[in-house]
């Protein structure tokens, strides 16, 4: 399957505004009576994507599924920084005061 963003040349956070006026916009370009197979690319690529609710359905049930290289690529959400406890803090501060480290 095409991806319908690329068909519209809008990016994948537009609104339905954008969509629906690049829709508009490629319907003037590729009317359907000089380039019938562009403009039902063009028509289709509106029906799964014209509404949020098509774009969360053309998202859920559509896309492809991620690459590996694109997982990889993509730091996990759990590995992020964390705070440390207090008893972290005391021991580094009491190793900082006294000079020892563990």
């Amino acid at each position: 399957m095409t991806n319908p963003f690329q068909v519209l040349g809008v990016p994948e956070t537009a609104d339905d505004g954008e969509i629906k006026k690049a829709y508009l916009s490629k319907v003037r370009e590729f009317p359907p009576d000089r380039a019938p197979q562009r403009f039902q690319a063009v028509r289709h690529a509106f029906e799964a994507i014209g509404t949020h609710r098509d774009r969360l359905r053309y998202r859920l049930f559509h896309a492809e599924p991620p690459e590996l290289s694109e997982l990889l690529d993509t730091p996990s959400q759990k590995a992020g920084a964390r705070r440390p406890s207090l008893e972290q803090l005391q021991r580094a501060l009491a190793a900082t005061l006294t000079g020892k480290v563990d």
